[in-house]
């Protein structure tokens, strides 16, 4: 035998058998699906290992190496409690699918009840009654996306007070805070800034708080003319 046949007769078997072991064979098949999804606040509703599980479409019995993880990843992101999600192989036998959940930031009413929202105002699930103690969202138009924006950038020790946000405009974004008072925050512009002026303003017991001009702000016991 020449000698140069020496090394193919040895490699091309054990690359065909090392295929057969990685593609074909049940030794480095999916045996199990491992899933973690993370927790979310009740309004967000329920999302269960084994939900993901089924609509991942992971079959036991599929050789590792052919599980398409990109194509499993992009079924379970289109959950709409989905935020995000992670599939990796395991070897020998496992494919791990890591579910980080939307976090519920408002509800925004609509013509049959309320959307659960993120802060990207994506809606989670729509629900026919109030669920939770999330801030309600009663905006039109331009308003919605505004008060949404507004509704995740508050800070908690704020969005605790907050029962509604109203809106018609992306300027004029209303807070009702859970005592009865309003807020005008205007835009959903320096909401950082307003919202430590308005802790501020907390310190007066006022019906009306205005910090749309968060250099110039204002309490009355008596709503702007």
């Amino acid at each position: 035998m020449k000698r140069w046949l020496i090394p193919v007769v040895i490699v091309v078997p054990i690359i065909l058998a090392v295929g057969w072991l990685l593609w074909f064979s049940p030794w480095l098949a999916v045996t199990q699906v491992q899933v973690t999804v993370s927790s979310a606040a009740e309004v967000a509703g329920p999302l269960t290992p084994d939900e993901v599980s089924a609509v991942s479409e992971v079959q036991t019995g599929t050789p590792l190496l052919r599980v398409d993880t990109g194509a499993v990843e992009q079924r379970i992101a289109a959950l709409p409690a989905v935020e995000s999600v992670a599939v990796s192989r395991s070897w020998p036998d496992a494919i791990v699918i890591d579910v980080v959940r939307r976090t519920p930031v408002a509800l925004v009413a609509s013509s049959s009840g309320y959307d659960v929202v993120d802060a990207t105002g994506a809606v989670i699930r729509s629900v026919a009654a109030i669920e939770g103690d999330l801030p309600i969202v009663r905006a039109t138009g331009d308003g919605v996306g505004a008060a949404v924006t507004v509704a995740r950038e508050l800070p908690e020790e704020i969005r605790r007070k907050v029962v509604g946000i109203e809106a018609s405009t992306r300027n004029d974004v209303t807070l009702l805070l859970r005592n009865g008072s309003e807020v005008m925050w205007g835009s959903a512009q320096d909401g950082a800034f307003k919202a430590r002026v308005l802790q501020t303003l907390f310190q007066v017991d006022a019906k009306y708080y205005d910090v749309s001009a968060p250099g110039v702000p204002a309490t009355s016991d008596t709503p702007r003319p």
